[in-house]
C-alpha cells in the first residue's frame, strides 16, 4: 500500500513539473547532432556497451554528458571509480522518498539542451522516467514506452539485448536525414 501512495505521489509531482517544463524540439541526426546526453542504470554490461556507444560519438566529435545510476548506497560508490569524466554518477542515497532523483548531477543533467538524449534504461524506473521527462533536450530516444511518454522517438528492441539497442540507435541516427525547412 505504501508503494502505491509513493507512486501515486511521484506521478502527480512529475505530471506537474512537465506541465511547466517548455523544451524546443527538433528532430536530430548524426550529422546534424553537436551534443548528446546519455541515461542508464550500471547493470550487467550496460556501461560497457554505452561506453562503446560513447566513444561512437566522441569519434564524430560530439559532446557527450552521461548519468548513470547506481542501485548502491553512496557510500559503496567509492570502489567504483572507473568513469570518465563527462559521466557523471548518482545512487539510491540521491532519491527522495518516492523515487525522485535530487542531487546536483541530475539537475544539470536535465537542464542542459541536448540535441538528443539517449535513455538506454531497460525498466520501467520512476528515476528514469523523470530524468527522460524533464531533460530539456530537443530530440528524446527511449526503448520503453512509459504511461504519458516522454519520448519523440522509441526504438522498441523485443530481446534485453541492449547492444542491439543500441545498434538500432545508431543505425537509425546515421541513416535518416534531416531536411533543411527554410525556402530560398
Amino acid at each position: 500500500m505504501v508503494e502505491f501512495f509513493k507512486k501515486l505521489i511521484g506521478e502527480r509531482i512529475l505530471k506537474t513539473r512537465a506541465s511547466k517544463n517548455k523544451r524546443e524540439k527538433a528532430f536530430c541526426n548524426i550529422d546534424s547532432m553537436k551534443s548528446v546526453g546519455i541515461l542508464f542504470e550500471n547493470t550487467g554490461n550496460m556501461y560497457v556497451v554505452a561506453n562503446k556507444m560513447m566513444k561512437f560519438f566522441l569519434s564524430r566529435r560530439i559532446k557527450i554528458s552521461a548519468i548513470v545510476f547506481e542501485n548502491i548506497k553512496q557510500s559503496e560508490l567509492e570502489n567504483r571509480k572507473q568513469f570518465p569524466t563527462y559521466v557523471k554518477i548518482f545512487t539510491k542515497s540521491n532519491l527522495t522518498w518516492y523515487g525522485k532523483p535530487d542531487c546536483n548531477e541530475t539537475d544539470k543533467f536535465m537542464s542542459q539542451n541536448f540535441d538528443v538524449l539517449i535513455d538506454m534504461s531497460r525498466s520501467s524506473n520512476y528515476v528514469f522516467k523523470y530524468i527522460s521527462t524533464l531533460s530539456m533536450a530537443k530530440f528524446k530516444i527511449g526503448g520503453i514506452e512509459y504511461q504519458n511518454d516522454p519520448f519523440d522517438l522509441i526504438l522498441l528492441e523485443k530481446s534485453d539485448d541492449v547492444t542491439k539497442f543500441v545498434s538500432l540507435i545508431i543505425n537509425f541516427l546515421s541513416t535518416i536525414k534531416v531536411q533543411n525547412n527554410a525556402r530560398k
